[in-house]
């Protein structure tokens, strides 16, 4: 994903002909080189090698120093409490942003307080998903009673061990949901419902998933029930899933053997991603009490590359100063920036009813 976006930012600046220097930060130099090879293909041209440990401060410190933005890529965030980068920045008052997707984390986050611009949770989804939740209810135009979100992947989306491995983490974790304006947790990967995510994708059978889009957006809109749910494709991968279940929560809590576990997988994933491709798509319903809905669809070709694409957007409107200071959610954002980040995600899109 790190990649992608910086592959974005780089497109997007260009086309807004603003000078813009790249770095990318990691342990690891040789996963830089490969990446910076990869990005050379593409027409990336130089990019700063940063090196970065997110458990040491003082390399953080020295990372973002001098920097006009930060974006945080490197995933998985499950079982992270302390958003260690985000601190570093407001120290050094650098603009910053993150595709975090674990909920204690993100609410950490978002507790900090910041006289820069900061916007947590801002990736495909959560991130794109949260701002088409915000229009929506704008154009239902009445208290939002239910708010629905709905993913879907063929494959891992391109995104490899990473993504699986971020699933299985999540299957040790309770999903957040609103009832009645409560939050209350139910077990993930339960409760399947079918969604029509639009022409060429079609149906799909989605599952309980945790995704901070429900608290934050269910909060932020004042939705008296929220849920978010998620399926792939081929259906095999929901029955691994559901099976992943059966094993014991210390073991699918374990983010060194879950990554294992995926690695070894590895093989298998690149062939099934190569059968059936990347399309990522999402939907969101808002219903008013008396049974008005919105719907929006959204789909695209490869989720790691939209995921960049989103990214890279909410990037781009912090570096334009689009973004007031503070600790953002994504629903939270003025409309005028929302509507500006959707027009970089429309750009490709294979549905667009939004």
């Amino acid at each position: 994903m790190g990649a992608s976006t910086v592959r974005w930012i780089d497109k997007l600046a260009k086309a807004e002909q603003l000078p813009v220097e790249l770095a990318i930060g990691g342990r690891r130099r040789a996963s830089f080189d490969a990446a910076a090879q990869r990005l050379a293909d593409k027409g990336v041209g130089a990019i700063e090698f940063v090196p970065l440990d997110l458990d040491d401060a003082a390399s953080l410190e020295a990372a973002v120093a001098g920097r006009a933005l930060v974006v945080h890529t490197a995933g998985p965030f499950q079982q992270r409490t302390d958003p260690t980068l985000l601190k570093a920045c407001l120290q050094a008052k650098v603009p910053y942003c993150d595709v975090c997707d674990e909920l204690e984390l993100s609410r950490a986050a978002r507790a900090l307080t910041s006289d820069v611009p900061a916007v947590i949770s801002c990736g495909i989804w959560p991130g794109a998903s949260a701002l088409l939740a915000a229009r929506a209810a704008e154009r239902l135009g009445k208290p939002v009673d239910d708010l629905e979100f709905s993913f879907f992947t063929s494959g891992t989306g391109g995104a490899g061990p990473t993504i699986v491995s971020a699933t299985f983490l999540l299957l040790c974790t309770p999903a957040q949901v609103y009832v009645d304006g409560n939050s209350v947790e139910k077990e993930p990967w339960t409760e399947k419902r079918t969604a029509d995510f639009g022409p060429g994708i079609g149906a799909r059978d989605v599952y309980l998933l945790d995704n901070p889009d429900v608290p934050t957006c269910a909060e932020a809109l004042n939705a008296r029930s929220a849920s978010s749910r998620f399926g792939t494709a081929p259906a095999f991968w929901n029955d691994l899933f559901g099976a992943m279940k059966l094993l014991p929560r210390s073991l699918l809590a374990d983010k060194g053997a879950m990554q294992a576990l995926a690695d070894f997988s590895m093989p298998i994933i690149r062939t099934v991603d190569a059968l059936v491709g990347g399309v990522n798509a999402m939907r969101v319903d808002v219903r008013s009490a008396d049974g008005d809905t919105v719907t929006l669809r959204v789909a695209h070709r490869d989720l790691e590359d939209c995921v960049g694409q989103a990214t890279a957007a909410f990037g781009m409107e912090l570096l334009r100063g689009g973004i007031e200071p503070g600790c953002w959610y994504p629903a939270k954002l003025p409309k005028d920036a929302r509507d500006r980040i959707l027009g970089v995600v429309e750009e490709g899109a294979i549905v667009w009813e939004a």
